[in-house]
């Protein structure tokens, strides 16, 4: 490797790493990423603009810490090195290349952004792996097909790091500089918990009125919010959507002018109508694409985070079809580009399957009333402050700051995670 471009990973690395430190706070997944054994690389993948990148530098700067802590005797260097895989003075150079160059100069700790730029990035890994002497932490913006072709299950533990939670988009938007930020997590338990349930609602009603803007501008990183800028927010997030398709969605498949236009239909179809009016049967007639084209293009947006499918439960569930969520902010900004509004219910459905693990909706009969979701081992019902119970649900989860037996205000289950 041409030394004038390693000197250049460096410098690129050494600026990056300081420019982070002015970032504090840290995502949900950091404590648990920095204590995983060093016998693994870690892998990070998630939806673009959801801080992968400051992540990954945060780890580096920690690491790099603990490592001189440690090793105050060890004549090793002790230096972290990041960089992107995009970059284009690195395009000449594979994953392998720049690696053993970077151990050959005493680096032991690697952190790769973006990796699937790189051809054969998995067999790069799986080879500086097998050599020993480094260890790496790399990110992306899919799955990353991990186990395709090359099997990196016994080296590489990965990680799907989520969009900004409501109480992650407190912490880093609404919060002053140096505030106390111990916002804390809240377990599934807590909620269904009565008596914990009232003195967690006591606790945190004061964080409910940002539920709506959360609804707007959640889950991707927004420097703007509070600033009466939002409307440049949205204009970044098109450039954001446009990555996600040509470079994102490109590396699961390739992608011409008909495949854009198909995805960009498909977004709007979902994002535009009520959650219950969207399945991959009208979708596909109504958008003249074929049933398995748009299986294909959800499941791509499913492994880039972009859609949530939330299968049905029930005695009708057998052959039934998925429903679709957006990550947040989609449904709002897809909507602004029509000059309208979004369906108030689908993002109350939206908010609380995107920060739950694993629901499950109730597919019924016709006419017949069944609470919207089982989660939990509990059914659920959501709504708006007038929600009854008519359905027959275990809890209703609705709008608003509500002590009342049975009864989850919506806004909580933001604190999940």
């Amino acid at each position: 490797m041409d030394p004038e471009v390693f000197s250049k990973v460096v410098l690129n690395s050494e600026e990056k790493k300081k420019e982070v430190t002015k970032y504090t706070r840290k995502r949900y997944l950091y404590n648990q990423i920095k204590n995983i054994p060093d016998k693994y690389f870690v892998g990070i993948y998630g939806l673009r603009g959801i801080g992968k990148t400051v992540l990954l530098l945060q780890l580096a700067n920690e690491i790099q810490k603990i490592d001189k802590k440690a090793s105050l005797k060890d004549t090793t260097r002790l230096d972290t090195l990041y960089f992107s895989a995009d970059a284009s003075y690195l395009r000449d150079y594979s994953i392998y290349d720049i690696v053993d160059h970077a151990k050959k100069n005493g680096y032991k700790q690697i952190f790769i952004d973006e990796i699937y730029y790189k051809e054969n990035w998995q067999q790069d890994l799986k080879t500086i792996y097998d050599e020993g002497e480094v260890r790496v932490f790399f990110s992306g913006s899919s799955s990353l097909q991990i186990n395709k072709g090359v099997d990196l299950s016994r080296r590489a533990l990965l990680f799907n790091l989520k969009p900004l939670s409501f109480r992650e988009y407190i912490i880093f938007n609404k919060l002053e500089q140096g505030a106390n930020d111990e916002i804390g997590a809240i377990s599934i338990g807590q909620l269904f918990d009565e008596k914990e349930r009232k003195k967690l609602i006591t606790d945190y009603a004061k964080y409910a009125v940002f539920l709506n803007e959360y609804y707007y501008y959640g889950g991707i990183f927004n420097s703007e919010v509070g600033k009466n800028d939002n409307e440049y927010f949205y204009m970044a997030l098109e450039n954001t959507l446009d990555k996600i398709i040509h470079h994102d969605l490109g590396y699961l498949r390739s992608i011409d002018i008909k495949v854009e236009n198909d995805i960009q239909r498909v977004l709007d179809s979902i994002a535009l109508k009520p959650v219950g009016e969207s399945n991959y049967s009208n979708i596909a007639s109504k958008l003249s694409i074929s049933k398995p084209t748009l299986i294909r293009i959800m499941d791509d947006f499913q492994k880039i985070g972009l859609v949530k499918l939330v299968l049905p439960v029930g005695k009708l569930s057998v052959r039934k079809e998925p429903k679709f969520y957006l990550a947040f902010p989609f449904r709002a900004f897809l909507n602004s580009r029509r000059s309208q509004k979004p369906d108030i219910g689908s993002l109350r459905e939206e908010f609380f399957v995107n920060h739950v693990d694993e629901a499950f909706y109730i597919k019924s009969e016709r006419g017949e009333k069944t609470p919207d979701f089982i989660y939990g081992g509990k059914k659920i019902e959501i709504g708006g402050e007038g929600k009854n119970f008519k359905q027959n649900p275990d809890y209703i989860v609705k709008d608003g700051v509500i002590l009342e037996d049975k009864v989850i205000p919506l806004f909580l289950f933001g604190f999940l995670y």
